[in-house]
């Protein structure tokens, strides 16, 4: 694979992306719900809808806490175990928490862990942690399969400060298919990555597709099942992409929408709930919930 060709492909893409400067009023959002006990105490960084358990969402926090996922209500409320009330969440065996990013599930049933933070960029033990998602009452699982990866263009370990571009804090599928948006420090762009065929037992090469100027830095990520949607969190923004051809992964081609937010704190977790909503998790206080319809964003492309 001709790294160099790509990147530069990417950067031509991006650039053709930048958008005219809009004037667009910031929106104060106001939370609809706090997140109960530790589902939100120790940085809450991801949020996904579950596909099996309706009502449900999958929360996770950062580094700190132990190994677990949370299942929570629109409302924030906390699902008991019916093995252990005084455990909450379900225990993941089999793996650590050095970074917890991002979740997601996969149209196979999977809840993907995205064990991804990378602030030094000089992980090498970058992973994605499969496992069948629970009933939410559980109380524990195992984990099914990590797969481990890395990204094509860097090259040394901690990367140069002048290329700090190897974070991530956003994950999310399109069937079976998992995409990963960077978190880049040394220009506003994120790149979108695709881990194609991948195997357990070495580190996998991420594929680059795309580049978009986010005006920031992306915080998480999130696609409808369907793939027809996409949208990416910033501290200060929501950004929703629309699919430019049925199928496809072109997001950053097709129609563009925008919304800058106020007074969020520590927005860094985000998850479709229906194709016309998006829900917003943040740190701010004990964690809280927050909700953007689509129909409140600004088509922007």
């Amino acid at each position: 694979m001709d790294v160099n060709r790509i990147v530069r492909g990417l950067l031509v893409s991006a650039a053709a992306s930048v958008l005219a400067a809009q004037s667009v009023t910031p929106v104060k959002l106001t939370p609809i719900a706090d997140l109960e006990g530790p589902a939100g105490s120790r940085e809450v960084s991801g949020i996904i809808a579950s596909r099996q358990w309706p009502g449900i969402y999958w929360v996770h926090n950062d580094s700190g806490d132990q190994t677990r996922i949370y299942p929570v209500d629109r409302h924030g409320r906390l699902k008991k175990s019916a093995r252990s009330a005084d455990s909450p969440g379900i225990l993941v065996g089999g793996v650590i928490n050095s970074d917890w990013e991002d979740i997601t599930v996969d149209a196979s049933g999977n809840v993907i862990i995205g064990d991804v933070g990378n602030n030094s960029n000089g992980r090498r033990d970058l992973a994605l942690h499969y496992v069948m998602e629970p009933e939410p009452t559980a109380g524990f699982t195992g984990l099914l399969k990590s797969y481990y990866f890395r990204y094509p263009e860097q090259k040394t370990w901690p990367a140069a400060k002048d290329d700090f571009n190897y974070d991530c804090e956003g994950i999310f599928t399109k069937g079976d298919t998992v995409y990963l948006v960077s978190k880049r420090r040394s220009d506003t762009l994120t790149r979108l990555y695709r881990l194609d065929n991948p195997r357990t037992g070495v580190v996998n090469v991420l594929t680059p597709v795309a580049d978009f100027d986010v005006r920031g830095r992306a915080t998480a990520a999130d696609a409808t099942p369907d793939g027809s949607r996409m949208a990416v969190l910033t501290y200060d923004a929501v950004w929703l992409f629309e699919a430019a051809t049925p199928g496809g992964d072109d997001w950053f081609s097709g129609p563009v929408y925008w919304l800058p937010f106020t007074d969020v704190k520590g927005a860094e977790a985000i998850t479709f709930d229906g194709p016309d909503t998006l829900l917003i998790a943040a740190e701010e206080g004990a964690g809280k919930l927050y909700e953007v319809p689509v129909s409140r964003m600004v088509r922007v492309r």
